[in-house]
């Protein structure tokens, strides 16, 4: 009986953050194609300043990937403390204040012990996208100059 508004509500849930993700995506991906295809941006950034490597993937891949994080922000912060709400509430009803109290503590400690030994994971990502790219590159590098390095044989070096 519970579980069908609640299939309907993650449902509704998922498909919203579908539907901004997608209206991130394309609005995003629209204003920096823009300042990228400006004033010779894109020479600059390829050829004179490489401080932004692979701006390919940064237009594409990341944009996508941001754009999906940013629409889950809202509901992976707002359902779960709406959940604990209504949670406390009830079993503060039920047991008093003491219940809820001690697990919220427990959260917290649990969260500052998984904080303390959870290595970087945003810096990992970050440098495996930064490989990823870099490999996609010079992927790209060698296709483009295939002739010339069949010519000079450069394939072991290469």
């Amino acid at each position: 009986m519970y579980a069908v508004p609640s299939s309907t509500v993650n449902s509704m849930l998922d498909y919203i953050n579908k539907k901004l993700a997608l209206l991130f995506r394309r609005e995003l991906t629209n204003y920096f194609n823009k300042k990228y295809l400006n004033n010779i941006v894109f020479f600059q950034m390829s050829q004179i300043d490489q401080r932004i490597s692979n701006p390919d993937q940064r237009l594409t891949d990341d944009i996508a990937k941001w754009s999906d994080s940013l629409s889950q922000l809202y509901s992976n912060v707002s359902k779960p403390l709406l959940d604990i709400v209504m949670f406390s509430r009830k079993l503060a009803e039920l047991v008093g204040y003491e219940g809820p109290a001690i697990i919220i503590s427990w959260y917290f400690t649990c969260a500052v012990i998984m904080k303390v030994i959870t290595p970087p994971f945003g810096k990992m990502i970050a440098k495996a996208q930064n490989n990823e790219g870099n490999y996609r590159g010079n992927h790209f590098d060698i296709l483009s100059h295939s002739e010339e390095i069949a010519f000079y044989n450069g394939s072991k070096w290469e």
